[in-house]
C-alpha cells in the first residue's frame, strides 16, 4: 500500500510539472519512502516528501530555506533585540500562511543559517481528500517559502546578482 502511495504521490506531482529525483538518504535518516522535487523554472524551490520509517502513517512535506550570506551579514550588524523583533516579522509571516506547519529555525533565533519547514500529511487523509487536498498542502508549504524569503527582503532588500542600479532602486 505505501509504494502506491508514493506512487500515487509522484504522478500528482509530476502531473503539475514538477521535477523529480529519487530521495536517496544514509540508513540513519530512517526513511522508508522519498522523493527530491523541484518547481519548474529558475529558480526553482526545492522540497522533500518523504515516508519516515518510524511514522508510517504519514508523509512529510520537508523545505530548508538557507540565510543568504547577504542577509546573515545585514543580521550580525543588528543588536540582538532587533535582529529578534525582524526574525519574529519573518516567522509570523510564515506562520500565517501556514499555521499547521512545523517551523524551526537553525541554530537559534539570534544565530539563524537555515529555516526547516514541515508539514505532516496522514495517509488517511490522503485516501479520503486526494490530490487536492495534496496539492493546497504543496502550494501552502511553496508559498510559505515565499513568505520567509519576502520577509527577508522587505526588512533587508539585496538585489540579485547582476540587477542593475536602476532595477535595484525599483527592487527596493
Amino acid at each position: 500500500m505505501k509504494d502506491d502511495i508514493g506512487d500515487l504521490i509522484s504522478k500528482w506531482l509530476m502531473d503539475e510539472s514538477f521535477i523529480l529525483r529519487r530521495f536517496e538518504a544514509p540508513p540513519e535518516a530512517r526513511v522508508k519512502w522519498g522523493v527530491n522535487v523541484s518547481t519548474p523554472g529558475t529558480p526553482g524551490v526545492n522540497f522533500t516528501v518523504v515516508n519516515p520509517l518510524d511514522k508510517p502513517d504519514r508523509y512529510i512535506l520537508a523545505l530548508a530555506i538557507l540565510i543568504s550570506p547577504e542577509h546573515a551579514r545585514e543580521l550580525d550588524k543588528l543588536k540582538p533585540a532587533e535582529r529578534l523583533r525582524v526574525m519574529h516579522s519573518i516567522l509570523s509571516k510564515a506562520l500565517t500562511v501556514c499555521a499547521d506547519c512545523k517551523i524551526m529555525v537553525q541554530p537559534n533565533i539570534l544565530s539563524p543559517q537555515a529555516i526547516a519547514v514541515n508539514m505532516e500529511l496522514f495517509e488517511e487523509e490522503i485516501h479520503r481528500y486526494g490530490k487536492p487536498f495534496f496539492l493546497r498542502l504543496v502550494w501552502r508549504l511553496l508559498n510559505t517559502y515565499l513568505a520567509i524569503v519576502s520577509g527577508f527582503n522587505e526588512w533587508m532588500p539585496i538585489p540579485p546578482p547582476g540587477t542593475d542600479k536602476s532595477a535595484a532602486q525599483a527592487f527596493i
